[in-house]
């Protein structure tokens, strides 16, 4: 009997070497046959067949075995495995991450010995005594190869893991004698090198079972949600056979073909007697309740939050490949409470518009992301759920004015700093506050706690645009960048932030002005347990100077003031808690409701919820309280349900103090005087640029004098408005020093009038020049009269600014609606002069009054004398107006509002007036001179009541 060997090529590429060899053993064959053909017969033929098959096998090992890798290599083989990512209890799966696959190695000994019996009877039976090749499985793939067509592979469980190990990707799916020749001998090579063991965990964690899972572990977690070391016998039997052809035997799409190929791992198993008949019958029976094939992503926003910066630190081959372990900072309750207070309050305001919202929790003690909700839906395209708006750059409404104040607190203001909330213009920029009304002189605390635009404009240009984006950028927010866009409309919003930056910037606000980065990650690990990040919090970094902890600590102080905010948001608004648990917080709204912001924080975590729509339509009047709001205040109360109150730690150097309300100023004495907390050493002083402090008497409407009861004499200080802001201050009648003296006790104010009745007089100025008046010309010996409440010197000089005074009268005993002085002006040189009249008041700083008037002997002059202005005179009444002439003209004219009412000559003319119309009415007195020129007096304006 001849025994055919088989031993030539089948890759077409190796043809070359195939001939070389084919010719040497052609002859080598050549020369055995003719050998044997001569000397021997029968049986002896035989053995020479072996002997040629043998040298042919002994050339074939040797020319395949060239170039073979290195099977020790599998000692430190590190297959890909998928980077999983957890949150913050290290055990609940958020995400897998893999480039090629789902992959975890485990051990072999983790994998149950049900899988290892079913793989090994149903791949390779004779696994535990085989040298890594089957011979019996060789040859029956000869036989079934005969016709040059590779139809049976007969490969162990070894060769099959050198194939997907050892092998170039290229060769490992090629069906030729080549692969065969050269997987065998590796398989050979890998048996005397590794155990049985190595070999088969090796395997377990190497081979495809379809669905993108990659080992034994990940085909449990794929199929049956379980992990391998929980498998039993019916699960293990239906996974050991899907190796052979993973896509045709998808229990998934082809449950059928799946469940036939678990027949035949059964029954492989009861024939090497590994389980019973009746246990094979009973696994098949079984039913198994199979994992849904779509892999659900919990909190997306989140875990690509986390591999952004996976892949930006490690890089996202290592990511996709390596098998990284990731705990995240995540509180899976805290995010489900976040995303249940977005759902119910967007079905609140779906009327309103609102489809969206985005919420960053941050604990301020370590700066972890505690949770995150980036849309409404994730999976909502109507809203552009994908688009994680938490980072996305929108306009923050009031939101950033806390930090405004904080560095205004840190450039020397206090929260008992007065700022003046009044109509003011930058250029063309004219802003108006929220409800469009101004509310003048406010503190700090005040103006803060109920975000009044103007006093935040007045507050950034007091800091400096520069050094606000400076610092805002220190304290994490990183969109203000493009510094030619902004001017100081940024501090109400006119710039872009993203909520996240701003839930950090106000978590350094929590952290007494010291930032840290926040961070979603706590720990990283390799899958053989190599830390390759760990997190620690960092110290961090200042932002507010020298006094940082206490500036943050008065603004927080500010933001839970319910008190201060009350008079614009009322004392039950959303901005409360229950208990009045301490939380600072600020709301904010974008021009015409395009972004509705609430961000705040409690000692034990940072809320940051921004409410709009995705593609900036604008909403219906959803505000920063009654959209974010809301949402800020359900997550904050659920997240603090049961907890203890924790106040503000107060940090050194805060003190308490007495103020007046009304001023700002250490209190004395005053009525309104209440609490404020400063920075040690920076209570304010009075600013003789901003305040004036007068000696008052009576009701407080009158300067004290020397005759004003000590009883009745008090102290008061008032604010003076800038120029920008005295008109308003006048028109909204806020108080100003008075300017009148008060009357002596006992004392009526009235002086007979020429008529029927008694005309009382307004209460005297402190100082007031009342004739001449300003603008009129004077000549000869002229009557200075007017009021001087105290000691006065009455002074004249040249022209409308004197730089030098020449003393006309004084007085020690002050001069009520009199005679201050007789002025002689012959010697004088004709044109313009100045009068001053300064009044000295006990206890009051000088009071003054000028009045400007031309000095011409000459000239035609003319004053109403009698009544005097602002004279109160009761209707119906006939009073005298009484004038006087200079220049001798032939007469002279009188009116009332402009209207004539008689004429009369001589150097004191005058007429009957009959007051009949109330209110007020202005009288002037119109003389003409000789050579017809005219001159009109000043005007006297009464009133009638």
């Amino acid at each position: 009997m001849l025994v055919k060997v088989r031993c030539g090529p089948h890759h077409p590429g190796d043809q070359r070497h195939y001939g070389r060899l084919l010719s040497v053993l052609k002859r080598i064959g050549s020369f055995i046959t003719l050998l044997g053909l001569l000397l021997l017969r029968g049986a002896e033929l035989v053995l020479l067949g072996a002997v040629a098959a043998a040298l042919c096998g002994v050339a074939l090992y040797g020319f395949f075995g060239r170039d073979l890798p290195d099977p020790a290599t599998l000692a430190t083989h590190r297959p890909f495995e998928t980077t999983r990512i957890y949150a913050r209890d290290g055990e609940t799966l958020l995400y897998e991450v893999f480039a090629d696959g789902q992959r975890t190695v485990v051990s072999l000994a983790e994998i149950p010995l049900v899988l290892q019996a079913a793989t090994i009877a149903v791949e390779d039976g004779n696994f535990w005594q085989n040298p890594g090749v089957d011979v019996r499985g060789i040859v029956r793939a000869l036989y079934l190869n005969r016709n040059g067509e590779v139809m049976s592979g007969g490969s162990t469980i070894t060769q099959q893991l050198v194939r997907r190990v050892l092998l170039e990707a290229g060769e490992r799916n090629e069906q030729s004698y080549r692969r065969k020749a050269r997987e065998a001998i590796l398989a050979l090579r890998l048996s005397r090198q590794f155990s049985k063991a190595q070999i088969l965990g090796l395997y377990l964690n190497e081979i495809y079972y379809g669905n993108l899972a990659y080992g034994a572990e990940a085909a449990a977690q794929t199929y049956f949600g379980t992990s391998v070391r929980d498998l039993d016998l019916a699960q293990a039997s239906l996974l050991a056979g899907l190796p052979q052809a993973p896509n045709e035997l998808d229990p998934f799409t082809y449950p059928d073909a799946a469940k036939a190929r678990q027949r035949i791992v059964l029954d492989a198993l009861v024939k090497q007697g590994a389980v019973s008949k009746e246990e094979a019958n009973t696994a098949y029976a079984a039913k198994l309740t199979l994992r849904s094939p779509h892999t659900t992503l919990r909190y997306p926003h989140w875990v690509f939050l986390v591999r952004d910066w996976l892949d930006a630190q490690y890089g996202p081959e290592l990511v996709g490949r390596g098998g990284l372990r990731v705990v995240t900072t995540l509180d899976p309750a805290l995010q489900h409470l976040a995303e249940t207070a977005v759902a119910a309050q967007l079905v609140a305001l779906r009327a309103k518009d609102a489809t969206n919202a985005a919420v960053v929790v941050i604990e301020p003690a370590t700066n972890e992301l505690r949770a995150m909700v980036g849309s409404a839906d994730y999976n909502d395209a109507s809203i552009d759920g994908e688009v994680n708006v938490a980072l996305a750059a929108r306009q923050p409404g009031s939101t950033l004015k806390p930090l405004v104040y904080a560095l205004a607190l840190a450039n020397g203001w206090t929260p008992a700093t007065i700022m003046w909330d009044t109509p003011t213009a930058w250029g063309e920029y004219r802003p108006q506050n929220y409800d469009n009304t101004f509310r003048g002189p406010q503190r700090l605390r005040m103006a803060l706690a109920g975000s009044l635009n103007i006093p935040a404009l007045k507050a950034l240009e007091f800091v400096g645009l520069e050094q606000f984006l400076d610092s805002v950028a220190t304290m994490g927010i990183g969109t203000l960048t493009d510094r030619e866009r902004y001017g100081l409309a940024v501090a109400l919003g006119a710039g872009e932030v993203t909520l996240f930056d701003l839930a950090t910037a106000y978590t350094t606000l929590a952290n007494g002005g010291s930032h840290r980065p926040t961070t979603a990650v706590l720990r990283v690990t390799t899958s053989h347990g190599e830390v390759l990040f760990n997190y620690e919090r960092p110290a961090g970094t200042p932002t507010l100077g020298a006094n940082g902890p206490q500036i943050a600590y008065l603004i927080g102080d500010i933001l839970s003031d319910n008190a201060a905010r009350s008079p614009i948001f009322g004392p039950n608004s959303v901005l409360r808690l229950p208990d009045d648990r301490p939380a600072a917080v600020k709301t904010g709204t974008s021009n015409d409701y395009h972004d509705s912001w609430a961000v705040g924080w409690t000692p034990d975590m940072v809320v940051g919820v921004w409410v709009g729509n995705s593609d900036n339509r604008a909403m219906q009047e959803v505000a920063g309280a009654n959209g974010a709001g809301t949402i800020w205040n359900q997550i904050m109360q659920q997240a603090h349900e049961g907890q203890p109150h924790v106040p503000f730690v107060r940090p050194p150097e805060i003190v308490e103090a007495e103020i007046c309300a009304a001023t700002g100023l250490p209190a004395d004495g005053c009525a309104d005087a209440v609490n404020e907390r400063f920075v040690s050493g920076t209570l304010p002083q009075p600013d003789k640029a901003r305040y004036i402090t007068v000696t008052v008497g009576g009701d407080g409407t009158c300067l004290a004098t020397d005759s004003t009861p000590a009883a009745e004499r008090r102290r008061q200080v008032f604010l003076l408005p800038p120029a920008d802001a005295r008109d308003w201050a006048q028109r909204a009648n806020v108080a100003q020093p008075p300017t009148v003296a008060c009357a002596p006790p006992q004392t009526a104010q009235t002086q007979p009038i020429s008529g029927s009745a008694t005309l009382a007089l307004p209460p005297a100025a402190a100082a007031l020049i009342a004739a001449p008046r300003s603008g009129e010309t004077v000549r000869g010996v002229y009557a200075i009269l007017g009021s001087a409440a105290g000691q006065y010197q009455l002074d004249y000089g040249l022209g409308s600014a004197p730089t030098a005074w020449t003393p006309i009268a004084s007085g020690f005993d002050g001069v009520q609606n009199g005679l201050l002085a007789q002025w002689r002006t012959e010697t004088l040189a004709p044109g313009s002069y100045t009068l001053r009249l300064v009044v000295t008041l006990p206890g009051n700083p000088q009071q003054e009054s000028r009045v400007q008037i031309v000095v011409n002997a000459a000239s035609l002059t003319v004053r109403l004398e009698q009544p005097f202005p602002d004279a109160v005179i009761p209707q119906s009444t006939t009073v005298q107006l009484v004038a006087t002439v200079t220049g001798n003209p032939p007469q002279v004219e009188f009116f009332v509002d402009d209207q004539p009412i008689g004429r009369a000559t001589g150097p004191r003319p005058s007429i009957s007036w009959t007051a009949l119309a109330p209110g007020r009415h202005t009288l002037t007195v119109v003389a003409t001179g000789a050579a017809g020129e005219r001159i009109t007096s000043q005007a006297v304006v009464v009133r009638v009541e």
